[in-house]
């Protein structure tokens, strides 16, 4: 069975990094929901993609004062929220949703930064929030970081750590090498269980040589039918998907086992109707 990934949540249809597209996501059904974490002035564990939105950096604010991630545009009525969600509310939205199997996949964000006192400020506040909040629930953690990964491989060996590299093949000073075998060695060195190269790096060779080390593969972030279908073919562990009703799609019409519908409704995220 390969994992459904749900980018941001449900990114074909709702905001990413939001509670809603995180219901969403679970109403259609996935194996796991990759998140983006940042560490706020305040000490609050936010989720948002770009740490720069409307020309305030995430880092350098309270979380009463930073906006919710606002990708893609979609309707006003598909997104209530103003603010992120932090790490505690989606943990206590997936306990109210008895989705402790779904996994949710932690992407540590440094924004290309090198090891500095916010890597370590980062990964200290999420050490602390997984030992108290994460008990049941199924977890990933995924960086470009490779300090991040190694620091919180130490402390949580149970928690699969994902090493995760540019698309483009240019990867900034501190971050995985884009180049397959050297991510492949990389990972292996900072204690990661799978890599998580952008899709057009991907090939049979590199998911043959990453599975023989004894790493799974989940490559990011895919798009469309024939990038799917290859994946399968290639034998990768997960894809990561923008549309994940697409992505079912695609997947039953192979023959794939598909993860299980987890319908609930917050009342607080639904827009009033209007007449």
């Amino acid at each position: 069975m390969i994992e459904i990934q749900g980018h941001r949540g449900a990114l074909a249809t709702r905001a990413g990094n939001t509670l809603g597209g995180f219901v969403e996501a679970l109403r259609l059904g996935v194996d796991a929901v990759e998140v983006d974490l940042w560490l706020t002035a305040d000490g609050q564990l936010a989720l948002r993609h770009d740490a720069v939105v409307d020309g305030r950096d995430i880092r350098e604010s309270a979380l009463h004062d930073a906006v919710a991630e606002k990708q893609p545009l979609t309707r006003p009525a598909s997104n209530m929220e103003t603010r992120p969600p932090t790490l505690e509310e989606v943990l206590a939205l997936l306990r109210f949703a008895d989705a402790g199997g779904v996994v949710l996949d932690i992407e540590v964000k440094t924004d290309g930064d090198p090891w500095t006192q916010y890597g370590s400020q980062i990964v200290a506040a999420l050490s602390k929030t997984l030992e108290a909040h994460a008990p049941g629930q199924a977890l990933r953690v995924r960086s470009f970081d490779p300090q991040i990964l190694r620091t919180m491989a130490g402390s949580f060996p149970d928690i699969p750590m994902v090493a995760k590299c540019r698309p483009d093949g240019t990867p900034l000073l501190g971050q995985y090498p884009s180049e397959p075998f050297a991510l492949i060695e990389a990972a292996l060195a900072t204690g990661a269980a799978a890599v998580a190269p952008g899709i057009g790096l991907v090939n049979q060779a590199l998911v043959a040589r990453a599975h023989t080390a004894g790493l799974k593969v989940y490559p990011w972030t895919l798009t469309t039918a024939e990038e799917m279908s290859r994946a399968v073919l290639m034998g990768v562990d997960g894809i990561c998907v923008d549309d994940v009703g697409f992505a079912r799609d695609v997947l039953a019409s192979m023959g794939q086992e598909l993860p299980a519908s987890r319908p609930i409704v917050l009342p607080m995220l639904e827009a009033p109707v209007r007449w």
